[in-house]
């Protein structure tokens, strides 16, 4: 279901309609607000004719989602969070065959801010020279980290947060209140164990008493599925909601340069952390 963006739906309609759909967008904005979800449904769209998320258990034929999950099942060893140069190659190897059951072969990069310099130069080339029936975009909550070169040549749209009674029509009011605008956080707070985990967890961290910190680090970290830039982002959610002082804005600007870094570079979560209470 999607929530919001009523206004991005119709265009989308009417640039289809018209045969005036281009053969590549960049969706850009505040995370968990529904970027990925349009994507979807623009597919589902020129696929079924229905602008609506894919229902659970359906097939999208002519599309796909590149993302870290993705990337993990391309090699299992993968670690970290970048998107590489496998994912570009994935892209050329897609777009490049014919549709079978839509008008274009749609491929979504999500989370595109986490492609590396040597992904994103190699998929420049795509964005210049795109198949006739191809239509490439990328999903990103930080669109400079995108290369100028690519920016430039994709048409952006933007979306901003969703009305606060549109999501609690949807969810239940605290969740949507809670949210801040942002539909998929509204859902991950109202339903998914892990991300209430990870919210838990992330609070019991800023409550720590200094002499109690390297302990709680280091039982916090054990897990292999721990992700530091996961868990920053509960951390930097958590702080959003606290009341604002002067103290708190340093400190979650510089958790959101860590969680930025986390992505790009192979940090370790111990120091990181450590560092951050300090």
């Amino acid at each position: 279901m999607i929530i919001g963006h009523a206004k991005t739906i119709a265009d989308f309609k009417e640039m289809t309609r018209n045969g005036a759909l281009g053969h590549g967008y960049l969706f850009f904005g505040p995370s968990m607000t529904g970027k990925r979800t349009i994507a979807l449904g623009l597919a589902n769209f020129l696929e079924y004719g229905t602008f609506d998320a894919p229902k659970e258990g359906s097939v999208l034929q002519d599309t796909k989602v590149i993302d870290l999950a993705f990337m993990r099942t391309l090699d299992p060893e993968v670690k970290g969070g970048s998107i590489g140069i496998d994912a570009v190659r994935e892209v050329k190897h897609f777009l490049w065959q014919k549709p079978n059951a839509s008008p274009r072969r749609t491929l979504i990069i999500d989370t595109a801010e986490l492609l590396t310099s040597e992904a994103q130069n190699a998929l420049l080339k795509v964005t210049e020279e795109p198949p006739a029936s191809s239509l490439l975009i990328l999903v990103t909550s930080d669109a400079e980290r995108i290369l100028p070169t690519i920016v430039s040549r994709l048409p952006k749209v933007y979306f901003g947060t969703v009305p606060e009674r549109d999501i609690a029509a949807w969810t239940d009011a605290k969740s949507a209140a809670a949210a801040r605008g942002k539909p998929g956080l509204a859902w991950r707070i109202a339903h998914d164990e892990a991300f209430q985990e990870e919210l838990a967890a992330a609070q019991a961290f800023l409550r720590t008493p200094p002499s109690a910190r390297r302990d709680f680090i280091k039982k916090l970290i054990e897990p292999e599925t721990f992700s530091l830039h996961n868990f920053l982002d509960a951390v930097i959610m958590t702080l959003a909601w606290e009341k604002p002082s002067k103290a708190k804005a340093a400190f979650w600007h510089k958790a959101l340069r860590l969680s930025e870094q986390s992505a790009n570079f192979g940090l370790n979560p111990r120091l990181q952390l450590e560092a951050l209470l300090q």
